[in-house]
């Protein structure tokens, strides 16, 4: 028993001194935790690259939004222009056939004149002259006989060729605007698709969790401004009666309204293009805008900026369902308002039709179609 006793106070002891060196080796552990403390830094620095690479990103997503714009007022001042020298080609060719049957009339009607010419007429003198009369005058005489046969008068004639002349010049002149316009939608379209490339090589800078924590931000922005954005609509929709009766001359929300609404809707994911309106193909801001109200009958312009100065403007605190929201100064965005401080909108290149709320401190102008 004694031995038995020992011996188990040996291995207590031995424990004990175990137990010790191990509590004394617990420093060394320490220096293990230096690598955690220098990824936190690593990650506050990520942190600050990525909201610097997401502010530089909006920042091109804005440019982007103008330089679309830009092309696609080109091309709808391209399209114009050849409706315009379409029509002044038609009037040309009108007023040169009209001049050349005058002229045919007044040539008829000479030899006419001519070959009913008795010797008491005017022309019978005229032929028996001895040559007292100058040609120019008897060019002018015989003008005069042929011109008494008809309606025709040389006034008419010479108001004719002038208005002639008037639609060639004008014809000349749109055809030279058309190469202006043809070189700048050219332009337009490479500084677009340039920016574009920018955009895809700054984006593609985030790779692996830079990748990850970028869209995480985004995400957070996006989060944060739909909260703002529907704050905001509930304060405006708040007072809506009351700020409504301070506005008496604006027009009512068009019956329809839902129905744009709801062909906006309809191409959610359809990808976003420069310059095109194809459903299930492509749009850029305003062709999505142009399409879905075009599709109830109601026709606007094509772009964003003639859209916003050809409809009736109304204050952004009074904005409904159906109205159009624009954006960005001189205005290079518009959507369509869903109400709850939302829009339905194409909003930038490598993007999709989608709904995103509305950052109210961008927005420029509300304009009510219908």
């Amino acid at each position: 028993m004694r031995a038995t006793r020992k011996l188990r106070a040996h291995l207590r002891s031995r424990l004990s001194r175990a137990i010790a060196v191990a509590m004394l080796a617990v420093p060394a552990v320490v220096p293990v935790m230096i690598p955690s403390v220098a990824h936190a830094d690593s990650v506050t620095d990520q942190q600050q690259k990525v909201s610097a690479l997401a502010d530089a990103l909006d920042s091109l997503t804005s440019q982007m939004d103008a330089l679309g714009e830009n092309y696609s007022e080109s091309l709808t001042q391209q399209a114009d222009l050849a409706m315009q020298i379409d029509q002044s080609t038609k009037d040309v060719a009108a007023a040169e056939a009209k001049v050349g049957q005058m002229r045919g009339t007044l040539y008829t009607s000479a030899v006419s004149q001519f070959m009913r010419g008795g010797g008491g007429s005017t022309l019978g003198n005229l032929l028996s002259s001895t040559g007292g009369i100058q040609d120019s005058l008897q060019r002018n005489q015989l003008t005069s006989i042929a011109l008494n046969q008809g309606a025709v008068t040389t006034d008419e004639l010479d108001s004719t060729a002038v208005d002639l002349a008037k639609k060639k010049a004008v014809l000349e002149k749109q055809q030279a605007q058309a190469k202006v316009v043809a070189t700048n939608v050219l332009k337009r379209k490479d500084a677009a698709e340039a920016l574009a490339a920018k955009y895809e090589q700054l984006k593609a800078t985030a790779q692996g969790d830079l990748a990850v924590m970028l869209k995480e931000e985004q995400q957070r922005r996006e989060a944060a401004a739909l909260a703002d954005a529907q704050k905001i609509a509930a304060g405006y929709q708040s007072k809506y009666a009351s700020l409504r009766a301070q506005y008496k001359n604006i027009p009512a929300v068009s019956a329809r309204a839902n129905s744009a609404i709801n062909a906006a809707l309809s191409q959610l994911g359809t990808p976003y293009h420069y310059g095109m309106s194809e459903p299930g193909h492509g749009f850029d801001c305003s062709g999505l805008v142009t399409w879905a109200w075009g599709k109830v009958g109601v026709g606007m312009p094509r772009n964003s900026r003639a859209e916003f100065n050809a409809l009736p403007h109304i204050p952004e605190s009074l904005a409904q369902p159906g109205d159009l929201i624009f954006q960005g100064s001189p205005i290079h965005h518009v959507g369509i308002y869903l109400g709850g401080g939302r829009m339905v909108h194409a909003p930038q290149y490598g993007d999709v039709v989608k709904i995103s709320p509305i950052s109210w401190a961008h927005v420029s102008g509300v304009a009510r179609p219908g």
